[in-house]
């Protein structure tokens, strides 16, 4: 009687991956989640992106995404912008000036935004630095967000004008680090990843 071998480990598929990550992290308690914000932007407001920065993207945290806004007491000083989406006739997103008060608004997938026209909107290429949430990523910086391409579709420009616009720092809970990740042509590099953890420097 022949034997079978076990199949190889095959590779996760985005979908697989994608749903991985946000189990682990809405896994995490609360008390796990605020020291883990507490870490993170301890680290962040040490980077010199930070310290130079006048005009930050920062965004709403949403399915046990890791917490920046703690940044908003650290950095009193400096503008916070969150990301609006996109008209049914754009395909970018907006950033709007926020104080750091609640939000009632929220848009078509639930996430609070400012409302526009009560706020200041800077536009993207006119931000210092943005601080981007992502599913998972790998130690050279690529990174696995939630499929809508928001982020890669407002940013495109720095694929064709490398060094212009804002610095773009990845936000994620170390567990949501993997080996390996494929680079896709349309990516947006990412000049930082910043974790509870560490800082991992992208190439």
């Amino acid at each position: 009687m022949r034997h079978s071998h076990p199949m190889p480990d095959q590779p996760l598929t985005k979908f697989q991956l994608r749903r991985q990550m946000r189990t682990a992290r809405r896994a995490l308690s609360p008390y796990q989640q605020r020291l883990a914000s507490r870490r993170l932007c301890a680290r962040l407001a040490l980077t010199p992106a930070l310290k130079r920065a006048r005009h930050i993207g920062i965004y709403w945290p949403m399915d046990g995404e890791i917490d920046p806004r703690l940044l908003l007491k650290r950095f009193p000083h400096k503008q916070f912008y969150l990301p609006v989406l996109p008209r049914p006739s754009r395909s970018t997103m907006s950033f709007l000036h926020w104080h750091g008060g609640q939000l009632p608004y929220r848009n078509r997938h639930g996430i609070p935004e400012p409302l526009a026209g009560r706020s200041q909107l800077c536009a993207p290429d006119r931000l210092d630095v943005v601080l981007l949430p992502l599913v998972a990523f790998d130690p050279s910086g690529a990174r696995l967000g939630m499929g809508a391409g928001y982020y890669d579709r407002t940013f495109a420009f720095k694929r064709l004008r490398p060094g212009t616009g804002p610095q773009l720092i990845g936000i994620a809970h170390q567990l949501q680090c993997v080996a390996s990740l494929p680079a896709e042509s349309w990516d947006i590099p990412l000049s930082l990843v910043a974790t509870d953890q560490r800082l991992y420097q992208c190439r």
